[in-house]
This record gives structure tokens, sequence and C-alpha cells, in this order.
């Protein structure tokens, strides 16, 4: 039978084990790998991109848009027009809701590149002024585009964890885009 003391101290042990769940839960995370990831592009992200800053809260982003002007870079995946289109075939551009200002460079984020699209988010880094590069929530493409920022000599990358979702769910306005194509 239990009493009051030895029901305090399940409740201790009970808390002790509790918070040494949490942490080990906590503890586990996605580590840098050595190169770009090439496929599974949603899942588990690493905390971190060797050589940038990370922004995990969309009122930090909105503090520094408001402060900064950074150049924003959205890489989230869009098909391009395919080379074969027969002749007086309608093709519409893609659409996407993100960030005001932003530039949508599509496809910028995969593991491999061909040269044009290297060419495209080198065109868009700035000398001067910090660049944002984000996606979506749990995205490889932004942490990828991100990596290849720092590799191509951008100093100021910071890396937007939330993406566009996140900064949609804090409230904040988005505005409708095509990618920026060369």
């Amino acid at each position: 039978m239990l009493n009051h003391k030895n029901s305090k101290e399940i409740s201790v042990i009970a808390a002790i084990l509790f918070c040494f769940c949490a942490f080990k839960i906590n503890a586990e995370t996605t580590p840098e790998p050595e190169n770009y990831r090439t496929s599974d592009y949603r899942g588990s992200v690493p905390d971190t991109v060797s050589g940038a800053q990370v922004i995990d809260s969309p009122a930090t982003l909105k503090s520094m848009i408001d402060t900064e002007d950074p150049v924003l870079i959205d890489v989230y995946p869009a098909p391009n027009k395919p080379d074969d289109l027969a002749p007086g075939t309608l093709w519409i551009e893609p659409r996407r809701d993100t960030l005001p200002g932003a530039l949508w460079l599509a496809n910028t984020g995969h593991g491999i590149l061909p040269d044009n699209l290297i060419t495209l988010l080198q065109t868009y880094l700035p000398d001067d002024r910090p660049v944002v590069i984000f996606c979506e929530p749990r995205c490889w493409h932004s942490w990828n585009a991100a990596k290849r920022a720092v590799e191509l000599g951008a100093k100021n990358v910071y890396w937007y964890r939330n993406g566009v979702t996140g900064w949609s769910e804090a409230g904040y306005p988005l505005e409708t885009h095509t990618p920026v194509r060369q």
C-alpha cells in the first residue's frame, strides 16, 4: 500500500524520468550532411547551416525585414515549361503565395543543379545586404540553397526555417508570385 511519502517519491521519480525522456527527444537532431540533400526533400532538417545564421521566428524575420531590407529568396520547386511543348500550346506559369517582395527562384534548392540555376541563384545574391533563403517548414530545398549561397560567397546568409507556412500562420501577409526565370 502506498503512503503519502511513497507517493511523493514516485511523483519525483516520474518527473525526473519525464524530463530525461523529453531531453533525449529534444537532443536527437538531424546532423548537417557534408553534401547537398538530393532526395526526400521533406522531413527533419538540421538546426543549422554552416556559414549561415538561422531565423526560427516569423517575428524575428519581420523585424529584420523592417530594419535591414534583406533580399528574400523563396526556393520552393515549380515545374518548368516543357521543352517539347507543341507550338501554340498554352503554358501558364505556376503561381505561389509567398512573402511580400520575395524573389521566387524555383528549383534552386535541388541538391543537384544545372549551371543555369546556379547562375540564377548567384545573380540574386547581394554583396551589401543580407539574404534570407526559405521555402517551407521541414524542407531541404531551403537548407540546400542556403548552403549553396554560402559556398557561392554570399557573406550575410540567413536561413528562415519556418518558411512561407510559418510566416502565414503568424498572421503576416502573402503576395502571389511567379518564378523568376533566366
